[in-house]
């Protein structure tokens, strides 16, 4: 019912101001969201009547920000001029956005640089939820260009929130102007439906002029953006007013868009041609919308019709367009190599050409939905509260962790590292709801308050809460977890006895000296080696009641006094040697001279361990340079060569197998500085590096002792003339984890952090049962504090040819990217069973592996690469999966390699999909160096018939990103021109074989047969 009001003569302006505000109300649909990043203050767009909030509501993080060139923009170029960015300080800066569960959405993100920082050093990631949806790097010739970026994707049945979070690359700043959400209808691009996320690659009103502007709210409800095609389309255009009937329409098209049209009077055929949009690692299949409706004024008598090919194959035939809307869609297309070209051909019988509304071009992406555990959520929640780390928002654990949260498969969070962080407050009791917790390190911050129970960390090793102002007993109940190993409480305000539970066998290091209140239940500890001695100004003087101070400082002036007389005493010796009774037992003499002459060499040892201030641990026991050379019968038997130099078989005296590495005679490296670097590699433990047990430092000889890994190099099973046996797929991806999680472990867990410098197959060794340990790190190799991956760190060049990272050799830049890139070699060489670099292995001629992979993987061969040894007994998926990683290791420029932690995450995927029995489905065939297509053998939701020679693989979802292709980086922001052309008038005929170039797809044993297609 229709009520219609006539305003009295002087009500004219009431009724205008009605009106106004009746418009004003309804200028913008229910669950619009849109922020101005960096603005101040709230707007309303004048076009459209959308309303415009700040940012600050959605995320705390960031500063304001504002552009300062001028730009173009053909929306929202108000809200363009300020943006916020953000500090690569963090792994991720994330919005947190209101949402209803299992519902569709639209998120729109636009940036322009315009000038914000002087240089233009901006690469980041983009990710929605725990999917790492984009990955965008700007430089100097983008800096006044606008680039807008939407998806699609359906919430999870309870999430309420949506998490769109910018993820820094390599130390380089992130930013964003604007972020809106949009909902859409029900059911629309229902490939979401299907776990799969779109991105919108192009949205275009054919039909427009460049004088027409671009459709957008209200004339599409949903606010998409539909622009005038960005080439000439060479098609003559026609519009009409009349209004088209939709109602068979799936995804809701704005009428505006049908009532214009690119349109063939006469019977001419043309064509579509889209570059290739593949994103390797993001989309893989493409969901297409063509629009089609008659805008022209036609007779009764007249006939268009026709058909729609795709890359020369019949994709739609025999196409009638009325006076009603069609859609013809496709859910997962394809692309070849040069892309998808729509060519359309009147039928026999047509009077009119060809007609094109609209086009939606969409890539189609695996759609994962993870979480952290919500057990550890909840604890951390409590914990961010407590210590003041409210600003750390979205998931905990993806698609990337917080940079202090290490977290392991399965969810669950298995180390917290806060050191410096300026924290505040208490610990709460929550803190042992971590129950897969292994390190908690809270050390230098502002932490007050007592330890709480922590009886539930049953996995806990170490615990750093030094440097605080931390008070009350220390709990017994620390005394009861069983892997605590490491303890440092020092420097805090703690009081009363220590449990003596704490002092048990397995406790390697147990650090209270600074605790003193009391006095007499003070344990007094020196400190470490790198610590300032008591009294000075960084280190001051314990002060403790009752005189306690003075006999404090008199024991460590007893001990100072007593290690100066020992040196003093040692020296005295050194210059009065008597020759014919020398410590070293090369230089002469007889049994008895040897024994005194070792003797003379502990003393030795120890001073010159004192002089340098070292706590050689347990695990580094000191070993005479006689005891050496029995161990290794006078280093009879050679089994290799590192960079510290050659490797001796040995045998103690206690029957214990090691590894003797001896210094070449070339080093220049002093007593003090080895002893000191022998107590810091005495600390280092995990159980995929290789450990050290002893040293020996005796006649300027330098020696360090490891154990011995019985199975040898892990180049020793793949390849060469001194190979020890061939290991499988399984074995081989289980090595490559151990390695990475050795690895991982120098580059994120010790302090410093140690960038190995030289890591290869050689360099990996194996024990009996095939355990692999990282060997030859640590001596002179430790990263400089402040070290990240594009700061660097400057050195003299040092690797292996093969393995060098090219970003290190051509800048002497060092950093822990530079141990990814020779990671990534060593990865091709457990899948090829080739060396690096060769000039014999199976032909003469000389080749480089990463090259030569790269070129197979370019061309979509990866069976090509595999070493036939393995051949038949691998899982295709967990092959590619490693191929990828391989290939996002090896990228050019560090910023766009992975980091050891991703390493770690993606392999472990492979062994798991190498594990897995699912359904099965055709080999991918596209890979342009990392990624995958064909994936989903269903495309337009159709019957689809393959032939292939490859491989079966299993088919399941993963929510590891995927590395790509490694010479091209990051892909560009423009979306490359298409091409929109006229074909001869004479291609009507049915015999459509010379239309255009077969794809890659259809040749060879790839064949393809489309049955059926649905249309609307």
């Amino acid at each position: 019912m229709t009520i219609i009001w006539r305003p009295a003569k002087h009500g004219f302006w009431l009724w205008m101001l009605l009106i106004s505000s009746l418009n004003s109300a309804s200028a913008q649909e229910p669950g619009f969201l849109s922020i101005d990043c960096g603005a101040t203050s709230n707007s309303t767009d004048a076009a459209t009547g959308i309303q415009w909030t700040t940012d600050e509501p959605y995320i705390s993080t960031g500063i304001n920000q504002v552009v300062f060139r001028t730009f173009n923009s053909a929306i929202n170029h108000n809200q363009l001029v300020t943006l916020r960015s953000f500090s690569p300080d963090r792994s991720k800066h994330c919005y947190t956005l209101p949402a209803t569960p299992n519902s569709t959405y639209m998120i729109r993100a636009t940036f322009v640089h315009g000038g914000f920082q002087p240089s233009m050093d901006n690469s980041f990631r983009l990710s929605i939820g725990s999917n790492i949806v984009d990955r965008l790097s700007f430089v100097e010739s983008k800096i006044d260009k606008v680039f807008s970026i939407e998806y699609v994707f359906i919430t999870d049945l309870t999430s309420d929130v949506i998490d769109f979070c910018l993820l820094p690359n390599g130390g380089t700043t992130a930013f964003i102007n604007t972020l809106e959400l949009r909902p859409l209808g029900v059911e629309m691009y229902d490939v979401v439906y299907g776990g799969r996320y779109l991105k919108k690659l192009i949205r275009w009103n054919v039909g427009a002029t460049d004088s027409d502007p671009v459709i957008r709210y209200p004339d599409d409800v949903y606010d998409r953006v539909w622009f005038t095609p960005e080439t000439n389309l060479q098609i003559p255009s026609a519009k009409t007013s009349r209004k088209i009937s939709l109602e068979t329409m799936r995804d809701n098209p704005p009428l505006k868009m049908f009532q214009s049209a690119c349109a063939s009077i006469s019977l001419d055929g043309w064509y579509l041609s889209i570059p290739a949009l593949y994103e390797p690692g993001l989309t893989q299949t493409f969901y297409v919308n063509l629009y089609f409706a008659e805008v022209q004024v036609v007779e009764a008598t007249d006939v268009r019709s026709f058909s729609i090919l795709l890359n020369g194959e019949t994709y739609y035939a025999n196409l009638t367009i009325g006076t009603e809307g069609r859609q013809v869609h496709s859910k997962a297309l394809t692309e070849t190599s040069a892309g998808a070209t729509f060519t359309f051909i009147p039928v026999s019988g047509a009077t009119l050409g060809p007609i094109l509304n609209g086009i939606e071009y969409y890539g189609s992406g695996i759609w994962v939905v993870n979480s952290t555990d919500s057990r550890d959520v909840n604890a951390l929640e409590v914990i961010k509260t407590s210590l003041g780390l409210g600003s750390w928002t979205g998931d905990p654990c993806f698609p990337v962790p917080y940079s202090w949260v290490t977290c392991e498969t399965g969810s669950r969070v298995t180390s917290i590292k806060l050191s410096n962080y300026s924290l505040t407050g208490t610990i709460p009791t929550s803190i042992a709801d971590l129950t897969a917790l292994t390190d908690l390190w809270l050390n230098n911050n502002q932490i007050q308050g007592a330890i709480p129970d922590l009886r539930k960390l049953t996995k806990l090793k170490t615990l750093h809460l030094q440097n605080n102002l931390m008070r009350g007993a220390i709990p017994s109940t620390l005394a009861t977890l069983p892997l605590l190993s490491q303890l440092f409480l020092q420097n805090n305000k703690f009081s009363g006895p220590i449990p003596a539970g704490l002092n048990r066998t397995g406790m390697d290091l147990l650090e209270t000296y600074r605790n003193c209140t009391p006095p007499e239940f003070c344990r007094f500890l020196l400190p470490p080696p790198d610590s300032p001695p008591p009294g000075s100004p960084v280190f001051p003087s314990i002060r403790v009641s009752d005189g306690s101070g003075t006999i404090i400082g008199g024991l460590v002036g007893g001990v100072i006094a007593a290690i100066v007389i020992v040196l003093c005493v040692w020296c005295y010796y050194r210059r009065h040697e008597n020759p014919t009774t020398g410590t070293s037992p090369a230089v002469g003499g007889n049994n008895a001279n040897q024994t005194v002459g070792a003797s003379n060499a502990s003393s030795t040892r120890s001073a010159a361990a004192g002089a340098a201030g070292a706590v050689i641990g347990k695990q580094a026991k000191g070993f005479t340079l006689h005891e050496v050379e029995v161990a290794t019968h006078k280093y009879k038997t050679m089994i290799g060569e590192g960079g510290f130099g050659p490797v001796y078989y040995g045998r103690l005296s206690d029957g214990t197998e090691v590894a003797v590495k001896v210094n070449s005679e070339t080093s220049s490296q002093g007593t003090t500085e080895f002893l000191n670097e022998v107590s810091f590699l005495s600390r280092v433990h995990h159980k995929n590096l290789v450990s050290l047990l002893g040293y020996c430092e005796e006649n300027q000889q330098q020696i360090l002792i490891y154990e011995y890994m019985p199975k040898g190099t892990l180049r020793e099973h793949l390849y060469g003339g001194d190979m020890k046996g061939r290991i499988s797929w399984g074995q081989r991806l289980d090595i490559a984890v151990n390695a990475a999680k050795g690895l991982e472990y120098l580059h994120n867990d010790c302090i410093p952090r140690i960038i190995h410098r030289d890591i290869k197959s050689s360099n990996i060794l194996l024990s009996n049962k095939l355990l692999a340990k990282v060997a030859d790190f640590g001596i002179s190799k430790h990263a400089s504090e402040g070290d990240d991956t594009t700061g660097g760190v400057s050195t003299i060049v040092r690797g292996t040819i093969g393995y060098l990272d090219p970003e290190y050799y051509v800048h002497s830049r060092l950093t822990h990217k530079s141990d990814v890139y020779s990671f990534g070699v060593v990865l091709l060489e457990i899948m090829c069973g080739r060396p690096p670099n060769s000039n014999t292995y199976s032909d003469p001629r000389q080749y480089n592996l990463v090259q030569w992979a790269r070129g197979q993987l370019n061309s979509s061969d990866l069976e090509s690469i595999i070493d036939p040894s393995i051949r038949g007994t691998y899982n295709m998926k967990s092959m590619w999966k490693m191929a990828e990683l391989a290939m996002g290791c090896l990228e050019p420029g560090g910023v766009n390699r992975p980091d050891m932690n991703q390493v770690v995450r993606a392999l472990i995927v492979a062994l798991e999909l190498q594990g897995q029995t699912t359904q099965t489905y055709e080999a991918p065939k596209q890979v342009a160096g990392g990624g995958r297509a064909n994936e989903h053998p269903s495309i337009f939701n159709t019957e689809i018939s393959y032939s292939s020679t490859q491989s079966s693989v299993t088919s399941t979802s993963d929510h590891v990103p995927s590395w790509g292709n490694p010479s091209a980086g990051p892909p560009p922001l423009l979306i490359p021109q298409s091409t929109f052309a006229r074909l001869p008038s004479d291609t009507r005929s049915t015999d459509q074989s010379s239309m255009s170039p077969k794809p890659r797809w259809l040749d060879g044993t790839q064949t393809r047969t489309v049955k059926t297609l649905n249309t609307s």
